[in-house]
């Protein structure tokens, strides 16, 4: 049974994360968004620190790589009007940082669904901490007071109560949800949103079907506040991104005060790119053990096969190219985060995704897959066979 404790609002959710001395003071209520839409409109912000140094730079040579092959790649990705960045690193070198159209190293922009591998981190954390007992707890553990107003004669609400944490983080909740759409419903319904989420109906039982929806990720955070008695913003600055030197320049909310779960954070390619590195070195991070290893392996699990090509794992997504595993966070509009193990290589890229990214049928998401398969992974046998 797990402790029952009050929700937090964001007062006081300016904290210094004393666990580690590179961790700033982060005033989540300055970053976070005022809670009217769902979804934000994407604007660009700018990083005021230059993290630069935090990643050693490279020729690609001298990681292995061959450099005319990346750089046609690269300059290819790059006629897609939307694209903002692409990014290289191997043997933990940065062997290529381009910028488009008018971007750079310290713009930061909405990752989107890159949260949910973010989420999954946390929530993982928050496990090995103790301030969740496991991922098959049942969400009405740690938010009873939207579990107990159903009707008795509800044949759903027992069910409702099998929901797990597992469940919202592999999307298997079994609740209603067509992505893309029922957000809008969610808004306009109720100030209220995790009980819009939780209050729709079951359409099969906890566990069973697979359905991608930005609720059920939601729903995480709640629970995740709930249990941490810190807002999300809070505790990913105190456990995970602080120790990185990463700072959220933007992050959602709702309008109860609870950050976004799996959408609306805004970071820098580089600070994705430590995020993929985190990954790639198993969960620590300059040898220091942030994410636990059964997170990272979840990660590249293949929990769920969607379609002929990629599996959902727990918010990571998971492929297969020219014979590699791969897994990856896979933000809306192109912002990916590929971890490719056998080739010891990160893969970052952002796409401009704000109103002012034009017509959608022209600035199209990138294909990852190709540039991995045409040129990132044969510039690393082209290298080899030319010595």
């Amino acid at each position: 049974m797990v402790p029952i404790l009050p929700l937090l609002t964001l007062a006081g959710c300016a904290e210094s994360a004393t666990s580690t001395a590179r961790t700033a003071t982060v005033d989540c209520d300055r970053i976070a968004g005022d809670g009217r839409t769902f979804y934000e409109s994407n604007p660009t912000y700018t990083d005021p620190r230059d993290d630069g140094a935090d990643l050693s730079s490279t020729a690609p040579e001298e990681q292995g790589m061959d450099s005319t092959l990346l750089r046609t790649g690269l300059t290819e990705l790059g006629n897609n009007a939307s694209l903002f960045s692409a990014l290289v690193i191997r043997h933990d070198r940065l062997v290529a940082e381009r910028y488009y159209h008018g971007s750079g190293a310290a713009q930061s922009n909405n990752v989107h669904s890159v949260s949910k591998s973010i989420l999954q981190a946390l929530v993982h954390i928050a496990i090995a901490k103790g301030y969740i007992g496991s991922l098959d707890d049942p969400v009405a553990d740690y938010l009873p007071e939207y579990f107990g107003n159903a009707s008795p004669e509800s044949p759903e609400s027992p069910d409702k109560k099998r929901i797990t944490i597992r469940h919202l983080l592999t999307m298997r909740s079994g609740l209603d949800w067509t992505e893309d759409s029922t957000e809008s419903q969610v808004e306009k319904a109720s100030t209220d949103w995790v009980q819009e989420i939780l209050g729709r109906p079951l359409v099969s039982a906890p566990g069973a079907t697979y359905n991608y929806s930005s609720g059920n990720t939601h729903v995480v955070s709640a629970v995740l506040q709930k249990a941490t008695r810190m807002s999300t913003c809070q505790f990913a600055h105190r456990h995970l991104f602080g120790p990185m030197g990463v700072t959220a320049e933007h992050w959602g909310r709702d309008p109860q005060g609870i950050f976004s779960g799996g959408y609306n954070v805004y970071l820098t390619p580089r600070e994705m790119a430590k995020f993929g590195l985190l990954y790639l070195h198993d969960g620590k991070w300059d040898g220091r053990p942030l994410v636990p290893p059964g997170a990272v392996r979840a990660a590249q699990a293949r929990t769920t096969q969607v379609d002929d090509t990629f599996a959902y794992s727990e918010g990571w997504w998971t492929d297969t190219i020219s014979g590699r595993p791969t897994y990856f966070a896979w933000g809306y509009g192109g912002q990916f985060v590929y971890v490719i193990p056998s080739a010891d290589i990160v893969l970052v890229t952002s796409q401009n995704t704000s109103k002012s990214a034009g017509d959608n049928s022209v600035n199209k998401e990138i294909d990852p897959r190709a540039f991995i398969r045409d040129y990132l992974l044969p510039s690393t046998t082209r290298n080899r066979l030319s010595r």
